[in-house]
């Protein structure tokens, strides 16, 4: 009885893990008092980055992500929620965290070399052990207007 008891908890917690990813149209968008920095373009050339975080409330709670750009606190999402972001072209590191303090602190970023009036769309969801992972997704980056 007592393995079917650990066997059970074990596996709910491995579901809870799971996240649905959300496209960035469906999201409910990030509340301006979430946004810190990089909110609006300072020249046309800026790229815009749509960070999106996934849904999922049975992950690590339901609980929100930090976005970081070049080491500085962008904006925090919530479950399902999506921000967009300017920043300018060039090598530019985006970095998550948890905002709780389930499955750790630590920032997992990933690189981006922003072209010039280029979207890039980047999915925030939760790997193993509800850790927070930031992924380039689909559409492949493309030239925008405001």
């Amino acid at each position: 009885m007592r393995r079917l008891l650990i066997l059970g908890l074990a596996c709910m917690t491995v579901a809870g893990c799971e996240t649905t990813r959300v496209s960035p149209e469906h999201a409910r968008q990030v509340s301006a008092e979430d946004v810190y920095a990089f909110s609006r373009p300072t020249s046309p050339d800026d790229a815009r980055i749509v960070f999106t975080q996934d849904a999922g409330a049975m992950s690590c709670f339901g609980a929100g992500m930090q976005v970081f750009l070049d080491e500085k606190l962008a904006a925090e999402t919530s479950s399902g929620e999506s921000v967009k972001l300017y920043h300018k072209p060039g090598p530019t590191q985006l970095s998550i965290k948890n905002k709780m303090a389930c499955a750790g602190g630590d920032l997992k970023g990933l690189l981006l070399d922003l072209e010039p009036g280029y979207s890039y769309q980047v999915r925030g969801y939760r790997g193993t052990w509800d850790k927070a992972e930031p992924m380039l997704t689909s559409p492949e980056p493309f030239k925008y207007r405001n």
